[in-house]
């Protein structure tokens, strides 16, 4: 896959995209179905195909105080698309210009002059340009006039649920530890991804040794513990994890910590990819250590059934 960055003021060369738009946080099991349809459709026509996303996501770009909004990082975000067999990545620079483009604008600037659509593929629930006037109305009404093919996708649900896919109900479900629910959504397990850092040794002091991540720019779950995988250099481990402050040791910041069963190499400094499986409990403050040592005892004993049964 071919990842350009792009602006208002700049030349794409390849012509004839069947391209889709739209953010994909998540990848999920809806977003899916969409890029499987445009793959399918440009390849039957001989067609390359095309994602167009923004960075920073619109909201974001309006809301300061959304640094933790998106599900997944833009690499892994990246990764996904290329394995779903998308051709051209395109990051549009979203700022203030972009912002203010009329939704004919936008048509004619960005998906016409710009990016030359053969075909255009969007979710039901498209909207751009200024203020988000743009309808499926005029996007209809335009991609007559200018020559390119639209399909529509109709919302995509969950077949035991009837609940639409979509990024917001996996950020709740995260926020609320409903982590299988999000898992469900997305067709996989959600992960956090970082390098192992030092931490203060306090739990390895209690036999709980952990391997610690500092958390990223990406939306925070549930504050608590968890049944997890871990992959590091191919090799699959299970565990638990607690995300949160540690307020038991009095602790300031908010940290992955993950606790490996039967390992014992020293891995700091390696990358390490935590898949959240299961929520077992909320943080809490432990009125002594011992109370919480038995605490995590306990947790482990649930995390290895769980484990057990899958």
């Amino acid at each position: 896959m071919e990842i350009r960055n792009i602006s208002l003021q700049s030349k794409v060369d390849v012509k004839l995209f069947h391209l889709a738009i739209g953010n994909f946080d998540g990848v999920h099991l809806g977003h899916q179905q969409i890029i499987k349809t445009l793959v399918n459709n440009a390849k039957k026509n001989d067609k390359l195909t095309a994602i167009l996303c923004f960075d920073p996501h619109p909201r974001r770009f309006f809301s300061k105080d959304l640094d933790r909004y998106q599900i997944i990082s833009e690499d892994h975000r990246k990764h996904l698309l290329k394995d779903l067999g998308i051709d051209y990545y395109f990051s549009l620079h979203f700022d203030q210009t972009i912002a203010n483009l009329s939704p004919s604008e936008f048509i004619e600037k960005i998906i016409v002059q710009q990016l030359h659509v053969d075909k255009l593929i969007v979710g039901y629930d498209f909207r751009f340009g200024k203020n988000r006037e743009g309808d499926i109305v005029l996007l209809q009404d335009h991609a007559a006039i200018h020559g390119f093919a639209l399909e529509i996708i109709e919302p995509i649900k969950d077949a035991a649920s009837a609940e639409v896919y979509s990024s917001t109900g996996i950020r709740k479900a995260l926020q609320s530890g409903d982590v299988e629910k999000a898992n469900s959504m997305l067709g996989r397990a959600w992960t956090m991804t970082g390098k192992v850092v030092h931490g203060d040794k306090r739990a390895g002091k209690m036999n709980f040794p952990t391997a610690n991540i500092l958390p990223h720019s990406q939306v925070y779950p549930k504050k608590g513990v968890y049944a997890i995988h871990a992959i590091m250099d191919a090799d699959l481990l299970k565990g638990i994890a607690n995300f949160g402050e540690r307020p038991t040791v009095d602790g300031k910041k908010l940290l992955l910590e993950v606790n490996l069963f039967d390992f014992d190499r020293d891995i700091y400094g390696k990358q390490l990819t935590v898949k959240f499986l299961r929520f077992i409990r909320e943080e809490k403050k432990f009125d002594t250590i011992s109370l919480l040592k038995g605490q995590i005892t306990e947790d482990i004993h649930i995390a290895k059934n769980y484990h057990l049964r899958k």
